[in-house]
């Protein structure tokens, strides 16, 4: 798209930041948008995830580095979606609570030496949405492999094929036990473990 209207990444993402706040965006899937760019005098056209370059620039720069940590916790004291929710808190910081990780860096942004004050696109933390998503960012991230970690093993003893599993670890759309066809990674969004699990098997079976 960049090569088609003749413009650079930055400018691309600005565009696509101006179609986000009209509200010309169709979600297909998990993290998978498709936009209308419009432009005086030409077609309309039609881009898919225009923001990724802009967003893959961040971490690409020489300076920018990762920090992170794998955490366990127990759902019986913490449910998953009150981890994502509560403890990190909402997408936009600006909504988040106090007490949570985006909302104090929302509010302490400066005496943390941010560039600027946190947003939907940069908010500070990033969460995996399921057990699931944790396991494919691990294997992506950290190469892990999936016979060597705690979730994985799990999902193998319970007889998914560890090639559907790799093949799911990318949100593909797949099946679902009702008939539909829908993302992978939201079908298993916010599930504690073992519900995770018992999803899991109910998907691979279809």
């Amino acid at each position: 798209m960049c090569a088609h209207l003749g413009i650079d990444a930055a400018e691309l993402f600005k565009r696509w930041k101006a179609v986000q706040e009209e509200n010309k965006l169709v979600k297909f899937g998990g993290g998978f948008y498709c936009g209308a760019l419009e432009t005086e005098g030409a077609p309309t056209v039609y881009v898919f995830n225009a923001f990724f370059m802009a967003m893959r620039g961040k971490f690409t720069a020489p300076t920018a580095a990762i920090t992170y940590w794998v955490v366990q916790f127990d759902p019986a004291l913490l449910s998953w979606a009150d981890f994502r929710g509560g403890v990190l808190g909402p997408t936009d910081p600006l909504k988040a609570p106090a007490d949570s990780l985006r909302g104090m860096m929302a509010a302490r942004w400066e005496s943390l030496g941010l560039a600027s004050e946190p947003n939907t696109t940069d908010n500070g933390v990033h969460a995996s949405a399921s057990p699931f998503e944790g396991l494919a960012e691990r294997m992506n991230w950290l190469e892990a492999p999936m016979a060597d970690d705690i979730f994985g093993k799990r999902l193998l003893a319970a007889g998914i094929p560890e090639a559907t599993l790799k093949a799911w670890s990318v949100d593909p759309r797949v099946p679902m036990p009702d008939g539909s066809n829908g993302s992978l990674f939201d079908a298993l969004e916010d599930l504690d473990l073992e519900q995770c699990v018992a999803r899991a098997i109910e998907i691979a079976a279809v």
